[in-house]
């Protein structure tokens, strides 16, 4: 894992991928960390990823680079709109100031998502199932 989260971090941004049962949506997430063994990141609320998470609360993320090495990190993911948690992420991603003005504002929530499967693409274009730690 520690591999993965420099790739991650080297990348930048990764792509969020939820579906509500029916429709499939997948976007340009930034505004990520780590927290313990929990990936967050910052949303817009309402949303159609919002929606979808509350309906099927599965995503998976998408880390790439321009040669074609990827990550795939995936599992349950909750939306938290609990005070503590906004302030946590807002302190954590220095760059949600640019975008959230007050961290206390009712508009956004925190996707916290709890890996419960993460894969790279190797070499030889297949994926290898990396250990959570």
């Amino acid at each position: 894992m520690k591999d993965v989260k420099a790739f991650m971090k080297e990348v930048g941004w990764g792509t969020l991928g939820t579906t509500d049962g029916e429709k499939v949506g997948v976007r340009p997430m930034g505004g990520w960390v780590w927290v313990e063994r929990e990936l967050w990141c910052a949303s817009q609320k309402p949303s159609d990823k919002v929606a979808q998470l509350e309906a099927v609360p599965y995503a998976e993320y998408c880390f790439s680079n321009p040669k074609g090495r990827h990550v795939r990190i995936a599992g349950p993911c909750a939306v938290s709109t609990n005070p503590d948690d906004k302030q946590k992420l807002y302190d954590l991603v220095p760059g949600l100031k640019k975008h959230i003005e007050d961290p206390a504002a009712p508009g956004w929530a925190v996707l916290r998502m709890t890996p419960d499967r993460v894969r790279a693409m190797t070499p030889e274009m297949t994926y290898e199932d990396i250990p959570l730690d």
